[in-house]
This record gives structure tokens, sequence and C-alpha cells, in this order.
């Protein structure tokens, strides 16, 4: 009688210590779905205020497009269009040429505040038709490169733009750089030197920098080229194309060279005049966003969208 007795308390100590590792095991469970939904719920939170913030750069990049397109009518007073609210005007401490160039504007979206400027593709470096001296201060001075290797990275672009590097070999309907991201295919770029120039390249214009419609940070490295280097492909101030023109791609004293066929198909990749609608977003939430967004100026749409890590170069703001 005792033993059965001892064997039923045992019996109770047993199943009192299972049930409690039951209850602790499903602590822990129940702790690391808590865990793992709280990093969903996060993540989730992340995509939807990316989502936002494209959303808002999408909008305010058609919208600068529009106001671009009536600010000369509303300059000259015509009967019946209403001003927008958000008036724009350019850099103050630009000159003429840069002010028929650079578009901003400012605007405020449900208490999301978004800076817009537009700069012809042709105030970015060509990574299709820019020139040697172009590609190596680009890489020198922006790309952070050795002077001693920048050499080197310029002969890597034009071998790719002329076929001789095996990426661009392969491809039979080659028609020069398409993307900035093809930078990576060239021989002996460093993701470094990449992430540095990225925001300032582009596969767009053929033709020479035009200094005078840069960013500044751009500016700021070629503001000392002299007219004369307008023929090696750096256009300064006054020397440029205009929003809605564009010039044909050079060839070299009428020599028809591997080089010159190349830069002319890469011409006829971009038969429509390009724009890079360079826009910062600040949501109401607190987040912030940087974006480079590229419209096609043959129908104003919108072609490609490019995150930038750091704040762009808006000049020119405007208050509300």
């Amino acid at each position: 009688m005792k033993r059965s007795r001892a064997h039923g308390r045992r019996d109770r100590g047993f199943a009192i210590a299972l049930l409690m590792w039951m209850i602790a095991g499903m602590s822990l469970l129940v702790t690391a779905v808590i865990h793992f939904a709280q990093d969903d719920i996060g993540l989730a939170e992340q995509r939807l205020s990316e989502a936002r913030s494209e959303a808002v750069a999408r909008g305010a990049a058609l919208l600068i497009l529009r106001d671009a397109a009536l600010a000369p009518y509303l300059a000259e007073g015509v009967a019946g269009v209403n001003r927008p609210r958000n008036k724009s005007r350019a850099n103050e401490s630009g000159d003429d040429e840069r002010r028929q160039k650079v578009f901003s504007q400012r605007y405020e979206f449900d208490g999301h505040v978004v800076s817009a400027a537009i700069h012809p593709a042709s105030g970015f470096v060509s990574i299709a038709g820019g020139s040697d001296n172009e590609l190596r201060r680009l890489f020198v001075e922006i790309g952070g490169a050795e002077a001693s290797q920048s050499g080197a990275l310029v002969s890597a672009v034009n071998d790719y733009r002329m076929q001789r590097n095996p990426v661009s070999a392969a491809m039979s309907d080659f028609l020069g750089f398409r993307a900035r991201e093809e930078l990576l295919a060239v021989s002996g770029m460093r993701k470094s030197i990449y992430d540095r120039i990225k925001d300032y390249v582009q596969p767009y214009e053929v033709t020479g920098l035009n200094v005078s419609a840069a960013p500044s940070r751009l500016r700021s490295v070629f503001n000392e080229f002299a007219p004369d280097d307008g023929a090696r492909g750096i256009r300064p101030a006054g020397s440029g194309q205009g929003r809605g023109s564009r010039g044909a791609a050079p060839v070299t004293d009428g020599l028809v060279t591997f080089e010159s066929l190349n830069r002319q198909k890469a011409a006829a990749l971009a038969a429509n005049n390009f724009s890079a609608i360079l826009v910062d977003v600040d949501l109401k939430s607190g987040s912030r966003a940087h974006y480079r967004i590229w419209v096609s100026g043959g129908d104003n749409t919108i072609v490609h969208l490019e995150r930038s890590a750091t704040k762009n170069d808006v000049e020119g703001r405007v208050r509300g």
C-alpha cells in the first residue's frame, strides 16, 4: 500500500516536471514566433516606406515635367493658363545658360516634402561616348582611383565600347553601354570606385559633358576647362544643347573608325533626348530617400529609376 502511494507520488512528480518542460518549450516557441513576426513586420514597414517614397518620387517627376512645359507660357502671361501653386525658379547663382537648362521645384504632398530638378543627360559624364579626359578625371577626382590606374580604367572602358571586352564581345546586338551597371563588367573596375561615380554617369548621351548643366559635384571637378576643351568632349557653359534637342554622335574628322562607328551605334540607342530628374523625398514619417529618374524626351515617360545612397544635388530649391 505504501509502495503504491510512493509510485503514485513519483508519477505525479514526473507528470508535473513534463508539464513544466512543455510550458517552457511552448514559451520559447511563442517568443521565437513573436520575434520573427516583429522582424517580418519591420521588413514589411520598410518595404511599404520604400514603395511610398518611390511613388511620391515618380509623381514629383511627372509633375515637374508638366511645370517645366508650362513655364514658358506662364512667364509670357498667356491668358487662361493657371499658374501652379508651387512656383519655380532656377538657381540664382548660375548663369543664363544654366537657368535655361536646370528647372527645379519643391512640392508638398500630404505632408511629404519633395525637391526635384531636371538635368539634361549631357549634364552627366557619358560612359557611352565620354572623352578619355572626362573619364580619367571622373575616376580620380570622384571615384578615388589612383592616378596610375586611371589610364588602365579608361582603356578598359574603351575596350568595352569597341567590343574588345569578353562581355561586350559576346553581345551580338551590342550598341554600347546601355546601363551604368555595365561598368562593373569593365576590367579593373572596383566596386568602391563604381559606388562613388555611379550617380554621375549616364549611358544615354554620347556627346561631351555639358559643364553648365551638370550637378555642382561635377562642376567642381570640370569647372576649370576652357572653351577649346569642347573639341575633346567637354562643353563649357553656353555651348551645350537644351532640353528637347539632340546632337549627332561626333565622328573624328570624318574618318570612319571602330570607335566612331560604335559611337554612332550608341547614338541610335538613344534616339530621343533623355533627361535626369534628381529627386529628394522627405516622408512625413521621417524617412528620406533620393532618386535619379530618367525620362524620355520624346514622350516624357519614365524609362528608369535609380536610387541614390546620398543626398542628391538638387539646386535652386523653391519654397512652396
